[in-house]
């Protein structure tokens, strides 16, 4: 049977509505698993019932997080906070984590990990970070930088030890690692790019977006094919 990937979707405060790009979907069709978007709730028995139904989750992209969860003060360039998604997203990984399910975090996905398992951010690398490497440049266009694949780590057995090519999307970065993840990629600057559970089955953070660029990236299609067939296990 092909396994049920649930991803989490981002939300419209404004008009109370949630949506996933159909990316996402697509990139786990193509991977051969079953794809859905999983309700937002804050009710521990709701997040609970669903993560039982399901052979893995993904996190996905999309906002930032509120700086109170990791004891900051936001000074401007937090951008398109909304608790309600925050609150969902903190207590879905948290019992996410809590049952070993195998978890792939995209962009704020990582940064949601990270942030809810006790790490902290970079809340502005323009304002915060002293670099030459541009990680987001204005949409449409894309930015694409190195990466260094760190070895003995669920990333470097799907893409293999060394430098690689990604996409990059993103104007935050993790600062602190959260207690029982380990970094297993990094840009040419230093920024974190990439980070594991080294206590939990499969739990994998990556700031690029693998769903996207799998045409001239192929060690996209890597992390989301080895994802899925992690779930299907």
């Amino acid at each position: 049977m092909k396994p049920i990937i649930g991803i989490f979707p981002s939300f419209d405060e404004e008009k109370k509505q949630i949506f996933l790009n159909q990316a996402y979907f697509d990139a786990v069709i193509e991977s051969g698993g079953i794809p859905f978007s999983i309700p937002l709730s804050e009710n521990p028995e709701i997040i609970s019932e669903t993560i039982k139904n399901i052979d893995g989750i993904i996190f996905s992209g999309g906002t930032d997080i509120n700086p109170k969860y990791y004891n900051e003060e936001n000074f401007g360039k937090s951008l398109g906070i909304c608790d309600f998604l925050d609150e969902c997203e903190r207590k879905t990984v948290a019992l996410a984590v809590e049952a070993d399910i195998p978890v792939l975090g995209i962009c704020r996905g990582m940064q949601a990990l990270n942030v809810f398992c006790g790490g902290s951010m970079i809340q502005d690398i323009p304002s915060e970070y002293d670099t030459k490497i541009i990680h987001r440049l204005d949409k449409p266009e894309i930015a694409f930088h190195k990466i260094l694949v760190e070895k003995s780590s669920p990333l470097s057995d799907i893409m293999g030890f060394g430098e690689h090519h990604i996409n990059s999307y993103h104007h935050q970065a993790v600062k602190e690692v959260a207690p029982d993840f380990s970094v297993c990629a990094t840009a040419e600057d230093g920024i974190i790019e990439a980070i594991y559970h080294k206590n939990k089955k499969f739990i994998l953070g990556v700031q690029w977006h693998p769903e996207r660029d799998q045409e001239t990236a192929t060690e996209n299609k890597k992390i989301i094919d080895s994802f899925v067939k992690i779930c299907s296990k």
